[in-house]
């Protein structure tokens, strides 16, 4: 399935000089060529920012094809009156917007990894439609792993809020808002997203009306000139000072996923098939994530190498014997593949060190030994490749990390690097070897040292 393209920017041409549609590939449709040729960011167009200055944009055109963009500064103009913007736009037929997942930064992100989007030093004579393979994920773990921390969940969450409550949003943060954006589609349904346009960059044009609008906060024109356009004008470095309004149940939702690092429900959720789905529909999907997420039996964690009900002043060669219970008491399919880990590391661990973790863990309250079992599930997976617990391993423990005594992390710590360099050991000069496990393990004790 093709993808027709057209470029918009200020040149001469046999029909008129400034901007205008300069070129198109051939089948680029009448009706969508006079629509790109209105919307288009003609000089001056782009936000007065620190870095790049440039815009990724979304919307969909009347014929029901979607136009995914990028703007962005490409010179002097001809005309000698300054900088020239040029906008290159992608025409993308609905059912290949599905195979993307329908997020418009996963077809940006596949047109520029093909060559196909860039800035053009001579304008073509003629484009080519591009054909872009692959697909893509529903969730950008990576993204929210980064967003997670940085502004964190209860900016992103009330972003998410803002979005749904607001038919006009504009979004002012220190985070780039390119960023911000796409994970804003990360913690939408794939159903909902279409729906959801956009600019990164751009000022305010009645010719661009957007659903979603980026606001620098310092410029107070730009900002006037949005609330007067019927825009609510959200600044997500206020939220994190200050807190914000309650949520609503899905945003209230995605703030407990990000908060709490288990990513991977999200991801399965929105993954799944929902032909008829709609926004209405967000409490009931909302109902069931929370049920996902308070559901389960809680499990011993081996991080303190102590099963459920272990006396917490241990006698005796307890060190081997706590492993060994601890693996039998989590003796699903799983959990099983760690027992020759913990074998090979027990020897290590002295009766002292699993004394002082078990003594330490004993006064945690219930939400944080409950988060350790989870980091020890997300650890373990991590070193058997599992990209996805990697990504969760990421958000989950710095906030591990900020609720525990410091002594207490760097024991937790130590207990992993044994378990590391046994498996490191192992991988490499054992007889047989898997280097990339090796490597995964190094990947995991990355995360749990980093500051």
């Amino acid at each position: 399935m093709l993808i027709e393209q057209a470029i918009f920017t200020s040149t001469q041409t046999d029909r008129a000089d400034g901007y205008q549609l300069a070129c198109s590939s051939p089948g680029l449709a009448a009706a969508d060529a006079a629509e790109l040729n209105i919307w288009g960011p003609s000089h001056d167009s782009l936000l007065e920012r620190d870095g790049e200055r440039s815009s990724s944009n979304f919307f969909r055109l009347a014929s029901g094809s979607y136009c995914v963009s990028r703007s962005v500064v490409a010179g002097a103009e001809y005309s000698g009156r300054g900088e020239v913007v040029s906008t290159q736009f992608l025409v993308v037929p609905p059912e290949l917007m599905v195979r993307f997942a329908n997020n418009p930064f996963a077809v940006l992100r596949a047109a520029t990894a093909s060559g196909s989007l860039c800035v053009h030093d001579r304008l073509p004579k003629s484009l080519e439609p591009l054909s872009l393979g692959g697909r893509a994920a529903v969730v950008d773990l990576a993204l929210l792993a980064q967003l997670a921390r940085d502004p964190g969940p209860r900016a992103m969450a009330t972003l998410v809020h803002a979005a749904l409550a607001n038919e006009r949003l504009a979004i002012a943060s220190h985070t780039p808002i390119d960023r911000l954006m796409a994970g804003l589609f990360s913690l939408l349904p794939v159903e909902c997203r279409g729906d959801v346009s956009f600019s990164t960059g751009l000022k305010f044009s009645p010719s661009r009306p957007l659903r979603l609008a980026a606001a620098a906060a310092t410029d107070r024109a730009s900002c006037h000139a949005l609330e007067q356009n019927g825009y609510v004008l959200l600044n997500l470095d206020e939220v994190k000072a200050n807190g914000a309004e309650p949520l609503s149940a899905w945003p209230a939702c995605v703030e407990q996923l990000l908060a709490c690092g288990k990513l991977s429900i999200l991801a399965s959720e929105l993954e799944k098939q929902r032909p008829l789905f709609d926004g209405s529909q967000l409490d009931e999907l909302s109902r069931q994530v929370q049920a996902r997420l308070t559901g389960g039996a809680s499990r011993p964690a081996v991080i303190a190498l102590r099963p459920a009900g272990a006396s917490v002043e241990p006698a005796g060669d307890l060190a081997p014997e706590l492993m060994k219970r601890a693996v039998e008491q989590r003796a699903d399919g799983a959990h099983l593949r760690r027992h020759a880990i913990l074998e090979s590391v027990k020897n290590r661990t002295t009766k002292s060190t699993v004394e002082e973790l078990v003594t330490a863990l004993a006064g945690q309250p219930a939400e944080v030994l409950e988060m350790l079992e989870r980091i020890d599930d997300l650890v373990f997976a991590g070193i058997d490749g599992d990209d996805r617990a990697l990504t969760e391993l990421q958000v989950l423990w710095p906030t591990v990390a900020d609720e525990l005594d410091a002594g207490l992390v760097e024991q937790s710590r130590e207990q992993y690097l044994r378990c590391a360099l046994a498996i490191w050991n192992d991988c490499v000069a054992g007889q047989i070897r898997r280097p990339e496990r090796a490597v995964a393990a190094i990947d995991v004790l990355c995360v749990l040292f980093e500051d």
